[in-house]
């Protein structure tokens, strides 16, 4: 029987073969009706299933895509009904049924079809096996159809691994080579699409009859040289696609479009002495882009604003610092500038300028903006505080010491780069230089201390501990951290911002002091792992590092160990009250350890974890201030251990019973301390309550604190326990001091006047 249904499904081929080549393809759809009609009244699911999926093929090639969709339906259903779910057979009709929702346009569908398709493959055939290209081919234009086009480079470089095993494959693997030099194309990448290109020509030449596809990839050569910036080659590689066109398909639209760029580029290339294409970066590029385009667009759509609008480029781009080279122009990337408005201009042109800033060309200089969609946007049209405000958090330069203290480096550096072009009123360069007179000298110092403690931590004393234990991956680690706190250091000290960690070492070359080091830590990680040499290099760098803040009059003696210097370094900051200065300083360091790390660790999936992470960290930093400012130095660096132990390892501390009952007694102390609370400050204690309220968490006070205690490791839980145990026997009530210490922070001066003003 199986033999018999193979001759007829072969036969019924045959003839599907003679319509095609007699081209009477107003035949065809009602051969194979009638043949799949036979087939199912046979019950002939083998050359029912064929049939069908060549039907489906048929309405895929003349658009009529309801069709196509509705037969994909019911051959899977037929497959499956057949038994055949999970086979080599069904993965092929599951391939077609994925390739026509990509034509029809059900991305989603299409998507799961495939992976699907590709779970089959794994599972049943070798990963060199030819029906991989097939498929990797497939979805690469499906992700090109999404526009994410990595993806889709992704997946014709995994087709290519395949195919280039196959020398009888030569003209797929060169449509597979054009194929992903168009999409490298779509992401600036032009040197790697030409010599992709190049690759593709190579096997079309072994091939004496040469098709449509031959022209394509003349014509993505033209494109690319011309976008590459070489109008010659690209002038050149239009002229020989016009000729393959008209030779394999006639003088048709893709004729017409391959001229008009040939046109385009012989005048280009006419004008081209008059004509500077090239640009030094990406911020020369969008100077000359708003100076072409923009002022123009500005002067005749709202001349009576033109002095209003500030323009520049300013931001978390790397073209903003000046940093962009070709890996980092495939993505958010291109022509584009700011223009900034007070809130009052704003709401009276903000929409219609940025409509009119849409209308504006992607393309210029041979550059094509290309933005992501997770990118926040970072060109148009920004209303002044809310610009600000999306890189710092604020919208007007930092007033007081909180705020710049808990500011990250990189987000002021992101915002006092790149170029103001233009700014008549003031407003935008106002905050900008309030930015750039940089941190009061008492927070840069204080972020002196944090660094010279961290350096010393992660490079003096953890790199040789954890490499002494083989622990050589945490080695590696400590070592990464002690490069990184070393360039912060350096910035601080020549009083710079310092950008983002992957930036960190290109932006050394411009520091005036110490730019030294920049060399000695790349030699530094050239070295293999456990090299004698990276303690002497560490101490090199330290000692370094002191001098210069000698120079400052940052510290003093000759201790080559950073952490002994973080007093002296503290002690530096000019006021009257020294004594106090040098008791809480490094307390205070602690402190802001614990609450960046809090902050970074907040909303991971950690057991126990309850605290509220708000959506100001300045409004969290004065939150937990107050809680851990009554903490002892020895419970602010167990607390740091636990914290660095979740953030790195994603460690859960072990709950037991003995822990369980120790926590509910000390939750049990701090209900008592705030209902004694509450006598007094009703207000206040209900605040102070809802620190402890998780946002995302519907839980009461009493379990969050009990899960907030339960994140603590035996070490610190038991610190905490004595710290509780020692205030009873004092008298004191830690709710009422710990509230007390907010309402300072919060500017009240007094617990009565906070209470007042809730």
């Amino acid at each position: 029987m199986k033999g018999e249904s193979d001759m007829n499904v072969e036969k019924s081929l045959e003839q599907l073969e003679t319509l095609i080549t007699q081209q009477r393809t107003n035949e065809i759809e009602g051969f194979l009706l009638e043949k799949i009609e036979d087939s199912a009244s046979q019950e002939d699911i083998g050359s029912l299933i064929t049939l069908m999926n060549e039907l489906i093929g048929y309405y895929r090639e003349s658009g009529e895509f309801e069709k196509a969709l509705g037969y994909c339906r019911e051959v899977l259903q037929v497959a499956a009904q057949a038994g055949l779910a999970g086979t080599i057979p069904y993965a092929t009709t599951l391939l077609n049924v994925a390739n026509t929702c990509r034509e029809g346009g059900l991305v989603r569908e299409a998507m799961v079809h495939y992976q699907e398709v590709r779970g089959i493959y794994i599972n049943n055939i070798e990963d060199t096996d030819f029906r991989y290209v097939n498929l990797y081919n497939g979805m690469g234009m499906l992700f090109q159809d999404m526009g994410d086009y990595e993806s889709a480079c992704d997946c014709q470089e995994r087709a290519l691994s395949v195919a280039v095993l196959y020398h009888e494959a030569r003209a797929e693997t060169a449509i597979l080579y054009t194929s992903l030099a168009i999409y490298q194309i779509k992401l600036m990448r032009y040197q790697e699409a030409i010599e992709n290109l190049r690759r593709a020509f190579e096997l079309f030449e072994e091939d004496e009859k040469k098709d449509y596809h031959y022209s394509s990839a003349l014509s993505a050569m033209g494109e690319a040289q011309y976008l590459a910036g070489n109008m010659e080659e690209s002038a050149y590689y239009y002229e020989r696609a016009l000729h393959e066109i008209e030779r394999t398909s006639g003088r048709n639209k893709a004729y017409e479009i391959t001229l008009r760029n040939l046109n385009a580029v012989q005048k280009q290339l006419k004008d081209l002495p008059q004509q500077n294409i090239h640009f030094k970066n990406g911020l020369e590029l969008c100077e000359s882009f708003y100076n072409e385009y923009g002022i123009p667009m500005i002067r005749t759509k709202f001349p009576a604003y033109e002095g209003m609008i500030a323009a520049g480029l300013v931001g978390e781009g790397s073209e903003c610092f000046g940093f962009d080279d070709e890996v980092s122009r495939d993505h958010d990337f291109g022509p584009g500038f700011c223009l900034w408005l007070t809130d009052q201009v704003y709401d009276e042109i903000g929409e219609a300028l940025q409509e009119e800033y849409d209308k504006l060309p992607d393309t210029y200089m041979g550059v094509t903006r290309i933005e992501t969609h997770k990118a926040r946007r970072s060109v148009g049209v920004f209303r002044i505080g809310e610009f600000y405000e999306q890189l710092i958090g604020l919208t007007d330069v930092p007033t007081t010491q909180n705020q710049w203290l808990f500011l990250e480096d990189y987000q002021l550096a992101s915002a006092t780069n790149g170029k103001v072009f233009r700014d008549d009123l003031g407003e935008f360069t106002r905050i900008r230089n309030g930015i750039l007179k940089y941190y009061p000298e008492e927070v840069r110092i204080k972020k002196i201390a944090r660094e010279a403690a961290l350096m010393a931590q992660s490079g003096q004393y953890n790199y040789n501990r954890m490499f002494g234990r083989g622990e050589k991956v945490t080695a590696d680690i400590a070592l990464a951290e002690f490069l990184k706190h070393t360039m912060s250091m350096i910035y601080l000290l020549n009083r710079r911002f310092a950008p983002f960690y992957k930036w960190m070492h290109r932006g050394l070359r411009e520091m005036k002091v110490l730019t030294e080091i920049r060399d000695i830590l790349t030699a530094l990680v050239e070295l293999p792992n456990g090299d004698e040499r990276i303690p002497d290099m560490i101490e090199l760098i330290v000692a370094m590092i002191i001098k210069e803040m000698k120079k400052q009059g940052l510290t003093s003696g000759e201790d080559n160990y950073l952490e002994h210097h973080t007093d002296n370094i503290l002690h530096s900051i000019p006021q009257k009250d020294r004594k106090e200065q040098k008791e809480g300083s490094f307390q205070r360091a602690l402190i802001n350890e614990v609450i960046e790390l809090e902050w970074e660790t907040a909303g991971n999936p950690v057991e126990g974890r309850c605290f509220r992470k708000m959506e100001s960290f300045e409004v969290f930093a004065m939150s937990r201030q107050s809680i851990y400012g009554s903490w002892t130095t020895e419970m602010l660096k167990s607390r740091i251990h636990d914290l660095r132990m979740m953030k790195d390892k994603g460690w859960n501390p072990e709950i037991t019973l003995v822990k369980q009952e120790i926590a509910e007694e000390i939750m049990k102390v701090w209900m008592d301390w705030l209902e004694e609370l509450a006598v007094r400050y009703p207000k206040s204690a209900d605040f102070l309550r809802g620190a402890f309220l998780s946002a995302e968490i519907p839980v009461s006070p009493e379990e969050c604190l009990q899960a907030e205690l339960l994140s603590y490791s035996d070490e610190t839980l038991d610190l905490y326990g004595k710290f509780i145990a020692q205030l009873c026997e004092e008298g004191r009530n830690l709710a009422e001091v710990t509230i007390h210490k907010l309402a300072l922070y919060c500017g009240s001066g007094s617990l009565d006047k906070f209470e007042e003003s809730l």
